[in-house]
């Protein structure tokens, strides 16, 4: 009895959550392909020209260019969190301070 009810609820959730958030749904349901979130998100979201450049450079290209993120320097090979969000662009980076710091890979939003 307490699985079915639990089982119930879960699947209410769910309901209710997909009914809340049509857009992310809609593109699940059309093939996007895009799991990311980056779909919802505004302004330009990736800076393929910057990979090479100097870190600090493309760090205030990129907030220039989209104003709603914020650009954080990342030592190549260093841990960040996994989570996806619309105001965040890691900018890894080769190098030490003073030496120039490289950006190693084209930043995105994420």
């Amino acid at each position: 009895m307490h699985r079915v009810t639990l089982a119930g609820s879960v699947l209410a959730c769910a309901t209710a959550l997909t009914a809340l958030l049509p857009a992310t749904a809609g593109a699940a349901e059309a093939g996007a392909g895009d799991t990311s979130g980056a779909a919802l998100c505004t302004g330009k979201q990736s800076w393929p020209e910057l990979a090479g450049a100097d870190a600090h450079t493309a760090e205030r290209v990129i907030e220039r260019e989209n104003p709603r993120v914020d650009a954080v320097l990342v030592p190549k090979g260093s841990f960040v969190t996994m989570d996806f969000r619309c105001d965040r662009v890691h900018v890894f980076h080769e190098g030490e301070d003073p030496a120039p710091l490289i950006v190693s890979r084209a930043p995105q939003v994420g």
